[in-house]
C-alpha cells in the first residue's frame, strides 16, 4: 500500500506480515471500545471498555480482564465503574494503563463531559485527563471520582495519556520514570506529545514534565510546564489516541495509531500507521502503513500491542483491536475486541 505520509522508512524494520485474518471476540454479547492494556505481575491482562454494552454499565467504562491465549482468550469484568457514566464524548473515557510494583494506574480522558474538539466539530475531543490507582487489581480506585477537584491535564494538549508499557510488571522499564504519550484528539489528531513520571509519584500532577526541546546532543529538555511542551511527532489530522510499547529482544520502541477517513464516521474506513524508535520521544520511521485496514466495512480502531502475547522472538505477536461503533457494525457484532496474529520483518 502506498505509504502518503511524510515520515522516512525504518531501515531496521522494514514492515510488518500478517499471519492470519482477525478473530472477534466469540461472544458477541461481550461489547466495547478502546481496551488500553497492561501485563500485571499476576500474569493476567488488565484494560478499560469504553461504552461497555455488556452487565450494569452501558456508558462510560469500565475494568476488564483478558484471561488466557489470544486464540482462547476470557474476558471478565473486575468492576463495573458505576459512577463514570456518560456515552461516547459526554463521559470518561480509557486512554492508558500500566502496572507498576503490583500497582494499577489508569488514566482515563473527558471528564469535564463533551466539549468541541480542536479541529472538528465532528471528531470526539479526548480531552480533560485524570489518573487513578488500585492496589487490588481494578476492585477499586483512588482518589475516587467524586473527590476528584479538576482533571490533572486540563484542555486537549496532553487529553488522553497512554501509558509506555514496557512489558510484565513493567519489567524492563528504561529507568524510575514511567512514561506516557497523547494526541491531541480522540480521533484525527495533529499531535503526540511525551510526558514522564517517577514511577513512585504517577498520581501526583505536580511530578509530571514534558519534552519542550532539545539539547545539541539531540537530548530532550523536560518541563514541568505542560503549555511550554512541543509535539514529538506531528500529522495534521492523522493522530488518533496511540498506543506505544517497548520490544526488550529488539530493543525498539513501537507506536500505534490510526485514521478515519472521515471524522468519528464507523462507516467510511480507517488507516493503521506502525512506527519505531530506538527512544520513546523518537525520530519515529515508519514500519507499517495500511489504508482501509480490515476493509472499509469493519472499520477498525484503537490497535493495541499486548506484551504478554509477544513471542521470545520479539517480533511475532498478536495485535488486539477495537470493531466498527456504527449501526451496521453493531449488527454484524463488530462493536467489541478483535485479534490479529503479525510478525515484524527485520532486515
Amino acid at each position: 500500500m502506498r505509504n502518503k505520509l511524510s515520515v522516512p522508512k525504518s531501515s531496521f524494520i522494514k514492515g510488518l506480515e500478517w499471519l492470519g485474518d482477525g478473530i472477534g471476540y466469540p461472544e458477541k454479547d461481550i461489547k466495547g471500545d478502546t481496551f488500553p492494556m497492561t501485563w500485571a505481575e499476576d500474569g493476567e491482562i488488565y484494560t478499560s471498555a469504553g461504552d461497555p454494552l455488556w452487565g450494569e454499565t452501558t456508558g462510560g467504562l469500565d475494568v476488564e480482564k483478558f484471561s488466557g491465549s489470544p486464540e482462547d482468550y476470557k474476558i471478565t469484568k473486575v468492576n463495573h465503574m458505576n459512577d463514570y457514566l456518560g456515552w461516547g464524548g459526554d463521559g470518561p473515557k480509557p486512554s492508558g494503563m500500566i502496572c507498576v510494583d503490583g500497582v494499577l494506574y489508569f488514566a482515563f480522558q473527558n471528564m469535564l463531559k463533551a466539549k468541541k474538539a480542536p479541529y472538528s466539530i465532528l471528531s470526539q475531543h479526548g480531552s480533560d485527563a485524570q489518573i487513578v490507582y488500585s492496589t487490588n487489581k481494578g476492585g477499586f480506585w483512588v482518589p475516587t471520582l467524586k473527590n476528584i477537584p479538576a482533571p490533572m491535564f486540563s484542555g486537549h494538549k496532553f487529553g488522553g495519556p497512554a501509558f509506555v508499557n514496557f512489558g510484565k510488571n513493567n519489567e524492563n522499564a528504561r529507568d524510575n520514570f514511567v512514561y506516557a504519550v497523547s494526541s491531541d484528539q480522540w480521533d484525527n489528531g495533529s499531535n503526540l506529545r511525551i510526558g514522564r513520571v517517577p514511577d513512585d509519584s504517577i498520581v501526583k500532577r505536580e511530578a509530571w514534565e514534558w519534552i519542550s526541546g532539545y539539547e545539541i546532543s539531540g537530548e530532550p529538555v523536560w518541563n514541568r510546564d505542560l503549555d511550554e511542551s512541543i509535539p514529538i511527532l506531528s500529522m495534521h489530522r492523522w493522530i488518533s489516541i496511540p498506543e506505544m510499547v517497548y520490544l526488550a529482544e529488539i530493543k525498539r520502541y513501537l507506536l500505534l495509531t490510526w485514521r478515519l477517513h472521515k471524522d468519528f464516521s464507523g462507516n467510511d474506513g480507517t488507516d493503521l500507521m506502525i512506527f519505531e524508535s530506538l527512544e520513546p520521544w523518537g525520530p519515529f520511521s515508519l514500519v507499517h502503513f495500511e489504508e482501509y485496514w480490515q476493509g472499509k466495512a469493519f472499520n477498525p480502531y484503537c490497535p493495541r500491542i499486548p506484551l504478554k502475547w509477544m513471542e521470545s522472538d520479539g517480533v511475532t505477536g498478536w495485535m488486539q483491536f477495537s470493531g466498527s461503533w456504527s449501526p451496521e457494525g453493531q449488527k454484524a457484532g463488530y462493536y467489541r475486541s478483535n485479534v490479529r496474529k503479525f510478525k515484524l520483518k527485520i532486515k
